[in-house]
């Protein structure tokens, strides 16, 4: 590849000592439904960022907004260890000796291209597969796991049921094409640890996809290829109908998982199926029907004895305008994500396009930073993922089971405040606190002190007389935790707004069975999540 220019190897070595290098060595392999460092068999958790590539231009989008650094380093700031960089087939078959100058000229990228040569001009002149291995490098050199991710065939938007690459053998889904690509990306970065892993294929879907053929068939062939080019690459396998339905394997063994490489990727937004349930109905109901999906079509696979990692590579939300149902959703989905201490991949980092859907420098609403690429879009947002990003759970811990409180609309955790009363606020340190998981006392670890409501709208205090202060969780999502008053009614835990840290008990919001209540009952979400990490 073309020796990087001297002023952006300084950036990059400047920017690399501000920033750590996280502690593991690579590569990664499995070990039941955990990922671990091959060498030491200590766990490592993925919390990620999808960067696409893989649109028109066919170059890392952002490039013309940011040095390449300064985008790095803010992965590296915002907690995010790796990046789902995505491609298409044709960047590494048709197209592997075109120009990135070639590529912006053909579409008459003037103002991109002008930004690309302020910002990052020695890309200009790769190829662009020279281009994208370019970034894996520069990404490589702050820490940050790469997962090569081949988003379609052709170099366009992505996804549809009628886009013509959703399944092998549909027009622009030529299966032979498919894996030679596949196997040019493996061989390209084998010896580059950093890439961790290649995603096979990003959301198979349309009419022609087939359980058995995808799985028994196109997987394993492609999977097989891929670890024979390069042995060290974790293959990540998505489920059918937009990598949301892992359903065929409860009926059905892995053939193979490739050395313990294989993994598997699901997907999940607000939307799908009829309306929007988040807004229409029942909240609590709209969430249990969600989790209830998760785990019926996906999470399964991280149960029993044949357990393997689902890596839940795409989610995410509208930051720019957040709707009701985004900001519901997001609370529902990051207490299974926490429960089941999920590796996740965030859709998306990016702030712009360079060309999206004939539309040039159109800002991406989900994205973790703004058009300009210059700062986070929502840093509520960003609190709300914090509990996300750190391991709850350790596979070599002997530690016995304690629980987090925690409030995925605030992403905070309660713990003991000041003036003895109990406080949501930052979920690093992580109090912990001691329940059955079902009803009874619940207990701040290690004070002999537990938790009792003692009225409408007043604080709960703690208490050393435990005999009396049972909690369960109930409703429908079994996200309120609740204790019943002297009257025998219920009283939920409700963080009041603005979110500043106030933690009272009050008279729980949709807990029955009513699915026309319709009010919004997130600020009394909150969720024991178990952890056997020592604090």
């Amino acid at each position: 590849m073309k020796m990087l220019g001297k002023n952006f190897q300084a950036i990059l070595l400047f920017s690399f000592i501000l920033y750590a290098v996280p502690c593991y060595s690579l590569p990664l392999r499995t070990q039941g439904r955990w990922l671990v460092d091959e060498r030491t068999g200590e766990r490592v958790k993925l919390h990620c960022a999808n960067w696409p590539a893989h649109v028109f231009p066919m170059l890392a989008e952002g490039l013309d907004k940011q040095p390449l650094p300064f985008i790095a380093s803010e992965i590296v700031k915002n907690n995010y260890n790796c990046i789902r960089f995505t491609f298409s087939t044709h960047m590494f078959t048709r197209y592997a000796n075109l120009t990135i100058e070639e590529s912006f000229d053909r579409l008459n990228l003037k103002k991109a291209k002008a930004g690309v040569i302020k910002h990052n001009p020695f890309v200009l002149k790769m190829t662009v597969p020279q281009a994208y291995e370019a970034v894996v490098d520069a990404l490589g050199a702050f820490g940050i796991m790469i997962d090569a991710d081949n988003h379609i065939s052709e170099p366009i938007w992505c996804c549809s049921n009628d886009d013509e690459n959703g399944f092998p053998n549909d027009p622009h889904f030529d299966p032979e094409e498919w894996i030679e690509g596949l196997k040019l990306v493996a061989q390209r970065f084998k010896g580059k640890s950093q890439l961790i892993s290649i995603g096979l294929r990003n959301e198979p879907r349309g009419k022609n996809q087939n359980a058995t053929l995808w799985f028994d068939h196109y997987i394993m062939e492609a999977a097989a290829q891929v670890h024979q080019a390069n042995p060290d690459v974790l293959v990540v396998a998505s489920g059918l109908n937009f990598a949301t339905d892992l359903t065929y394997f409860k009926n059905h063994s892995l053939k193979s998982n490739f050395d313990n490489k294989l993994i598997f990727e699901g997907h999940s937004y607000s939307w799908g199926g009829k309306g929007n349930p988040w807004v229409d109905g029942s909240v609590n109901k709209a969430c249990a029907d969600k989790i209830g999906s998760l785990n019926n079509n996906l999470g399964f696979v991280t149960d029993g004895e044949n357990a393997v990692p689902l890596f839940f590579s795409e989610f995410g939300i509208d930051r720019k305008q957040m709707p009701a149902g985004d900001d519901r959703f997001l609370s529902c989905f990051s207490t299974w994500a926490a429960e089941k201490d999920l590796d996740w991949g965030l859709w998306a980092l990016q702030g712009s396009y360079y060309l999206r859907q004939n539309v040039t420098n159109m800002e991406e609403y989900f994205g973790v930073l703004e058009i300009d690429w210059d700062r986070v879009k929502n840093p509520k947002v960003e609190r709300r993922l914090g509990l996300l990003k750190q391991t709850l759970l350790d596979p070599k811990s002997t530690a016995p089971l304690n629980y987090i409180m925690y409030h995925p609309q605030s992403g905070a955790c309660v713990g003991e405040g000041m003036d003895g009363q109990i406080r949501a606020g930052n979920c690093m340190g992580l109090t912990r606190w001691t329940h059955n998981g079902h009803e009874g006392p619940l207990e701040l670890k290690r004070t002999g002190l537990c938790l009792k409501a003692i009225g409408d709208g007043l604080p709960p205090i703690l208490t050393p007389d435990c005999s009396q202060t049972t909690w369960k969780p109930i409703s429908a999502s079994k996200l309120h935790l609740a204790s019943k008053d002297h009257k025998g009614e219920y009283l939920c835990l409700h963080l009041e707004p603005p979110f500043a840290g106030n933690i009272v008990t009050k008279k729980c919001i949709c807990v029955g069975d009513d699915p026309t209540c319709k009010d919004n009952p997130t600020s009394q979400w909150f969720k024991l999540v178990e952890t056997n990490i020592e604090n």
